[in-house]
């Protein structure tokens, strides 16, 4: 009997430090779980349309433990499209690292954009409500700006391995991109979209290659011929 009660004992009980771990493991799940949630009630009623409480009932929680996680609703849409970036296309890489190719980089995630509608959708209703909100433009600019700057430094870094020409404003050249899958977003949101993918994946191929040729350079037009009297 006693070997028994001795037994339970080591099996509940728990190492020192333990107990945080699991609370910062169950925190990590939980934040994750609204994330989630949160996209997908974003997706389906609209950013605007959904509230916390929205969220706390689907979710099963209360509005103050969304607010332990999360400091309002921009703050929340904010994490949303920063964590699907991440996955979506940080994972994968839209910037460049060490041994890629920003040709083949780019080629790949315009040939995945199908998957990333629902980013496009979220990144669009949040700059709709930012038009009014400063709140959510603050928020979403800071979100976006941080990926651009990591995206920007990495091929700056690499440029010369990649073969940019010296005169490409880098900078430029990216939010030129991300303005084409960001412009794809509101066409999709009134039903407008390339009739093929592998169009749109062609045409990205093309701009991304584009970056190696030096500038064009300006011609002086010819002097206008005078007209006899």
């Amino acid at each position: 009997m006693e070997y028994v009660v001795e037994e339970e004992r080591l099996v509940t009980e728990r190492p020192a430090g333990s107990q945080g771990r699991r609370s910062d493991e169950d925190a990590r799940a939980t934040r994750a779980r609204l994330l989630e949630l949160a996209g997908a009630l974003f997706a389906e009623r609209g950013y605007l349309q959904t509230s916390i409480r929205d969220l706390s009932r689907r979710a099963g929680v209360t509005s103050g433990a969304i607010y332990g996680h999360f400091r309002n609703k921009a703050d929340l849409l904010a994490e949303t499209i920063g964590d699907a970036t991440a996955a979506l296309l940080e994972a994968d890489t839209i910037g460049v690292g060490r041994g890629s190719d920003h040709v083949e980089s780019l080629t790949r995630q315009a040939a995945r954009a199908p998957k990333r509608r629902r980013l496009r959708a979220l990144i669009v209703q949040g700059a709709a409500a930012a038009q009014t909100d400063e709140l959510t433009r603050s928020r979403l600019r800071e979100e976006q700006r941080a990926h651009i700057d990591v995206w920007v430094a990495s091929m700056q870094r690499d440029r010369e391995r990649l073969g940019i020409d010296p005169s490409v404003d880098v900078e430029a050249a990216l939010l030129y991109v991300w303005a084409a899958e960001l412009g794809l977003g509101v066409l999709e949101s009134m039903g407008i979209e390339p009739r093929t993918n592998k169009g749109w994946t062609d045409i990205q191929n093309r701009l991304a290659r584009s970056w190696r040729l030096a500038p064009d350079v300006k011609r002086e037009p010819p002097p206008l011929r005078r007209r006899s009297a």
